[in-house]
């Protein structure tokens, strides 16, 4: 809801991993209001965009808490850093990291590690083709 009308009465979020619910703070009772009947609509719009949570949990954010200013919660990093090494994998090394991921029956989970490791064998790469000469 970054940017919206109803993201700037949001004072913070958690999530809660054991009832897979999103706890989301607002800056006063009205709007605390507003958003709990708007709670399915909110819900049913995550979830078209990817985001699935079995719901979601609105609460008063405490008198005299003052949340960190928004410009400074999404101000990017001044400082760059260098691209992360990196190297392509050949032929043989993409085909066994698709072996060792083959027995996973999850979808989901098994194109999730096969993307960690492909991203982990390529900077692994990078990293010795630097020290090679």
């Amino acid at each position: 809801c970054s940017g919206t009308r109803e993201g700037r009465h949001v004072t913070g979020l958690r999530y809660l991993p054991e009832s897979n619910e999103l706890l989301v703070y607002l800056d006063s009772p009205s709007w605390t209001q507003e958003m709990t009947l708007l709670r399915e609509i909110i819900r049913a719009r995550m979830e078209r965009a990817g985001a699935h949570v079995d719901g979601l949990v609105f609460k008063t954010t405490a008198p005299g808490h003052t949340p960190p200013a928004t410009k400074e919660r999404l101000r990017p990093a001044t400082t760059e850093r260098p691209p992360a090494p990196h190297a392509d994998l050949s032929e043989a090394e993409r085909t066994e990291i698709e072996r060792q991921v083959a027995p996973i029956e999850d979808q989901k989970l098994r194109e999730a590690l096969e993307n960690a490791m492909r991203a982990s064998a390529e900077w692994a790469k990078g990293v010795q083709s630097k020290k090679e000469p």
